[in-house]
Formats: C-alpha cells, structure tokens, sequence
C-alpha cells in the first residue's frame, strides 16, 4: 500500500509539473480564432501610420526580401516605412486573402489593391506574409511581395 501511494504521489507531482499553468483571461486558441487574428493584423499592417504599430506587428527577428536585392530587418523595414509614407490620397485593401496554419505557423496570402482618391485602381501586389505565434500573441517574421502585371 506505502509503494502504490508513494507511486500515485509521485504520478500527480509529475502531471503537476507538466501541465501548462492556467492563464487567466486568455482566450483558447482554435483554428478560426487564428485566421480572425491573422486577418486583423494583416489590415492593421495595411492601415499603419506610425512606428509603434509596426514594431508590435513585427517579430524582433523579422526579415523582408525587397526586389533591390537586399534583405531588411525589423528596424530596417520600419526606418524605410517611416521615412516613405504612403500618400494621404492613396486607398487601400486586401483581395483574395488566404489563410493556412501549421500548428504555430501562420500563412497569409493575397493581394494589396491601392487606388485614389477616386477610387481608380493605381497598383495591385501579391504577398506572402508568414506569423509565428509566440509570447502569447502572432508576430511577423517574414514578408515578402511583388507587384502584379497589367491582367492580358
């Protein structure tokens, strides 16, 4: 009897220490959640006016391959961001998003279409964009896109 308690101590002592704490206040995740997270960003990315949005949106280890042939960092990306605003007459939205999730891996896909004030389409391009979620939140760490063609 003093073994088997000894042993069913030390079984709720190990699931103890394994069992992930309790998080107050935090939303389970599931798979729906994560592609409302994921889209949320993505137009608060697209809507961005300042520093301090792309700073939380971007992981600390961030990268974006640009079509000059180099890479930016996260400081990189938001210094060239800050110093280029986009014009105040430019309008923006998102086409064709798509969403895939690996576990802690997040996928986004679509298309930006800008256009005028009047509404005229000036510029279309396609991106990839891919989240890790860590800390309890999802953060970018890669973002790559390229302009798309007139349509034939």
């Amino acid at each position: 009897m003093r073994y088997e308690l000894r042993n069913l101590c030390f079984a709720l002592i190990l699931v103890v220490i394994v069992s992930p704490a309790p998080t107050a206040g935090v939303t389970p995740r599931d798979a729906a959640s994560d592609r409302h997270a994921l889209i949320a960003i993505e137009n608060d990315w697209l809507d961005a006016r300042d520093a301090a949005t792309l700073d939380h949106i971007l992981a600390s280890d961030f990268i974006h391959p640009i079509a000059q042939g180099f890479f930016l960092t996260k400081a990189g990306h938001i210094g060239w961001f800050s110093k280029h605003p986009p014009p105040a007459n430019r309008k923006e939205r998102i086409d064709q998003i798509q969403v895939r999730l690996y576990g802690n891996v997040g996928i986004v896909n679509g298309i930006v279409i800008a256009s005028d004030e009047h509404g005229k389409e000036i510029d279309r391009t396609i991106f990839t964009d891919i989240f890790v979620y860590r800390d309890g939140r999802w953060q970018a760490v890669n973002a790559q896109e390229n302009r798309v063609g007139a349509r034939r």
